[in-house]
């Protein structure tokens, strides 16, 4: 009897799990379940959909149809109620049960509930999703301003797209800086100003105590403080937390996430968790509240999933980015522990070549342990690579030539290069030789990127036209 691979939840680490289960063997049943109302897409590229840069079309990824071709059974808007481990069986609110041989739980995460009155107003929403997107895309023309509770990932894609489209937004800071737990000062520094630049009201240290309304349409925020601000949408952009509810009573071992071994396998052998939702035992990002979460994170972990539940042994994912987005057309890239005070054992190298381009380098012991990078995608690849294997400084120093200009011509690759696709995260190799402007196409999401690259520095990055 063939394999049933059952997977819950089709975001990146689920579709990632799907494809390369369907690539390792033709004959297995891939069934996935999703509560979303459509195939897969990435949800960072909902803001882009909000502003009218994508369609509905160019943001799904894959049809229906492309589902059926590679005989994968999507169940869309399916909501589970529980797993039935010792049965291998996954029971639908429906009623249905569907049994498994391998079952992958990639979940994602939810936005921590705001328990203040008004949460459940019209014009008041989590933008977790691409069907809550069309809803505030509805919306639109009846708002002239918004507040963004919290400052979480999804709530600044929200303001930033809205801000695109002429609305006054204004952000609630819960601390006195801007992601204390992930960023240093200087960091937090640079993409305040640039939210502000961009006409974003940054409101700190203050927190919304009610959400006000008019019948059943938000018109405003009242704040802690007692001040009242008008408001017609109100972006719930707080703090996340892995969807781990589903596998409550199940015996699968939770802690703040679904707990994992370095082959992704919970303590269920047949089952597997992967993505936002995977608590790895060896990662020391998942300590509380300041847990940060990553879409590439995800990417990695569906293939490595797709290995245990193939039987297969797989490399662990070398995936130390804590965050990596793009503020306003500004790479921001959070890796490891980047953000830790120098003292100690733990010193910290501040790089500005540019006035646009930082970067922060933290060693513990004489080893890359972090790093931060802000106004360009250049170098996250390799950092990402050497944080995670704790490289020693010097070999750090060498590799990203902090030394010297590298020598040779300005405009040509002088070796092979590995970088992620901005768009899917898979990866992609630049070849030896390959010229600053030539366009390349990522073979996994079809986008056409141009290389650019900068051989006095050693630097390469690749993003679109």
């Amino acid at each position: 009897m063939n394999t049933h691979f059952v997977i819950i939840g089709n975001g990146a680490a689920g579709y990632r799990a799907a494809k390369a289960l369907r690539r390792a063997d033709a004959d297995a049943q891939i069934s996935i379940v999703t509560e979303e109302r459509y195939p897969f897409y990435l949800r960072r590229q909902l803001g882009d959909f909000l502003t009218g840069a994508l369609t509905l079309e160019e943001l799904i990824f894959q049809s229906r149809n492309t589902y059926r071709r590679e005989r994968i059974d999507l169940f869309l808007m399916t909501r589970i109620e529980r797993i039935d481990a010792a049965e291998h069986e996954v029971l639908f609110t429906s009623g249905q049960r569907v049994r498994y041989d391998r079952l992958l739980i990639a979940t994602g995460t939810h936005a921590v509930p705001l328990e203040i009155p008004g949460v459940d107003l019209e014009g008041v929403s989590t933008f977790d999703t691409l069907s809550q997107a069309q809803d505030v895309k509805a919306l639109l023309g009846n708002v002239r301003r918004a507040a963004i509770l919290g400052e979480g990932i999804v709530g600044l894609t929200l303001a930033e797209s809205l801000i695109e489209r002429g609305i006054g937004v204004t952000q609630f800071v819960r601390d006195e800086r801007f992601w204390p737990e992930m960023l240093d000062e200087q960091a937090s520094g640079l993409v305040e100003d640039l939210l502000e630049e961009r006409g974003i009201v940054l409101k700190y240290g203050d927190e919304a105590r009610a959400i006000l309304g008019a019948g059943r349409r938000a018109i405003g925020v009242e704040t802690v403080g007692g001040e009242a601000l008008p408001a017609e949408l109100v972006g719930i952009g707080c703090r996340r937390r892995p969807a781990i509810e589903l596998v409550a009573g199940s015996g699968i071992e939770v802690g703040h996430g679904i707990r994992v071994d370095a082959a992704l396998r919970t303590s269920q052998a047949d089952v597997f968790a992967a993505g936002d939702v995977a608590e790895p035992a060896a990662l020391d990002e998942f300590s509380g509240e300041s847990s940060v979460f990553c879409w590439q994170r995800a990417w990695a972990q569906g293939g490595v999933a797709a290995a245990g539940m193939l039987g297969q042994k797989a490399d662990p994912t070398l995936e130390a980015v804590r965050l990596r987005a793009v503020l306003f057309g500004h790479d921001l890239a959070v890796i490891g522990r980047g953000h830790l005070p120098t003292e100690g054992a733990i010193t910290a190298v501040e790089l500005r070549e540019e006035p646009s381009i930082y970067r922060r380098l933290v060693f513990e012991d004489n080893a890359l342990v972090g790093a931060i990078v802000f106004g360009t995608g250049e170098s996250v690849h390799e950092l990402n690579r050497m944080v995670a294997q704790h490289t020693p400084r010097e070999n750090v120093e060498a590799t990203l030539r902090l030394g010297p200009a590298v020598p040779g011509g300005p405009e040509v690759l002088p070796k092979t290069f590995a970088r992620h696709c901005p768009i899917c995260a898979a990866e992609l190799v630049i070849h030896c030789g390959t010229r600053a402007g030539t366009v390349v196409r990522c073979e996994v999401c079809n986008t056409d990127l141009m290389v650019r690259w900068d051989g006095h520095r050693g630097w390469l990055d690749v993003g679109r036209p």
